[in-house]
């Protein structure tokens, strides 16, 4: 089991503290956001804790808090603009709240698939794509895991990519699991592949049709991309290391338009609509986003006078629930409190 954190566990400040990602502009390296998820419960421990937030901008603030249990909140496109126009969102299937529950909208579109050919959802996909540097072990070689296959469109979605841009490719290229091949590139006239985005379904409302994802490419306190690993890689900071736990910041945020790639390895223009896969098969056109939704805050534009000092005391949070906190205001957040084993169910 990961090493318990104590005393202070995050802190933040909204326009100040920046985040990246690997597709950020090398020369900036880095995003300024008014919002944060700033601090997550690892695996298997129950979190209690204030927060602290310190004004002395030159003026009053407002600012929100939030507990929440995702990265990003994915609300999909009017009922009307769905495939098939459905009467409600219920005909859209995302299983939800398993290490297991997946969602991607990382479209490849092939041709070439091999004789016999029987590629799989949970599959290793690798390819070679010169362009681009596997941030890994700085090689060429990429990899990523079939999410779905639609085979009689010649199209797999896959999730955990090595890097977002590895799908653009000026040469064809041939991409390799142990269920067969398929090519994509400058062989293939229709190919294509994106920049689209996969994580975890924390929770699918077929009411309103909000999918809840825990994103592949986000990291606070802990690194998602080993979500639910319980050990050196999920809670990436093991020596109570606060400055190292609130300041490595990354973030892709899902966007309602993904970019996308044709077989010579050009942007295609504008930016095509995000669908989500789901269970079934059916795409489904994401309509907007954002970091929580409207029943996860509590706090709601709180004022906070200038050189003044706002405590929220006795939270208590359970492995990946989240603070989320923001203000347009360089206000100061900070967490302070505990870490311990949480009991499991038997």
């Amino acid at each position: 089991m990961a090493v318990k954190q104590n005393g202070v566990l995050a802190q933040f400040t909204p326009t100040v503290s920046d985040y990246t990602n690997f597709t950020v502009n090398p020369a900036a390296n880095a995003v300024a956001t008014n919002g944060w998820c700033m601090y997550t419960v690892p695996t298997g421990t129950l979190t209690s804790a204030k927060l602290i937030v310190s004004n002395d901008t030159g003026s009053a603030a407002n600012i929100d808090v939030g507990l929440v249990e995702q990265t990003d909140v994915i609300q999909f496109d009017v009922l009307g603009n769905q495939p098939g126009s459905p009467q409600n969102y219920g005909a859209f299937a995302f299983p939800s709240g398993t290490p297991n529950d997946y969602a991607s909208s990382i479209k490849i579109s092939y041709g070439n698939l091999s004789s016999g050919a029987n590629i799989t959802s949970g599959m290793t996909v690798s390819w070679t794509n010169s362009g681009v540097t596997n941030p890994t072990d700085g090689s060429s070689n990429h990899t990523a895991i079939v999410h779905y296959h639609d085979t009689g469109n010649a199209n797999i979605w896959l999730r955990n990519m090595s890097h977002p841009t590895a799908l653009s490719l000026t040469t064809n290229t041939t991409f390799t699991t142990s269920g067969g091949t398929f090519d994509v590139g400058t062989g293939v006239p229709l190919s294509s592949g994106n920049e689209g985005w996969s994580g975890w379904v924390r929770f699918y409302d077929s009411l309103q049709g909000t999918l809840y994802l825990n994103n592949y490419e986000f990291r606070n306190n802990l690194d998602y991309e080993y979500l639910y690993a319980n050990d050196a890689n999920e809670n990436r900071i093991q020596n109570n290391n606060n400055l190292a736990r609130s300041h490595g910041r990354v973030w892709r945020p899902v966007s309602n338009v993904v970019k996308t790639y044709d077989n010579t390895g050009n942007a295609v223009t504008p930016d095509p609509p995000t669908y989500f896969i789901d269970a079934a098969g059916e795409e489904v056109k994401v309509g907007s986003v954002s970091q929580i939704a409207t029943e996860q805050y509590i706090v709601k534009q709180k004022q906070v006078a200038d050189n003044d000092i706002f405590e929220l005391s006795g939270l208590v949070l359970g492995d990946h629930q989240s603070i989320f906190v923001s203000s347009t205001a360089a206000v100061s957040f900070s967490l302070i409190g505990f870490e311990e084993v949480a009991e499991t169910l038997s």
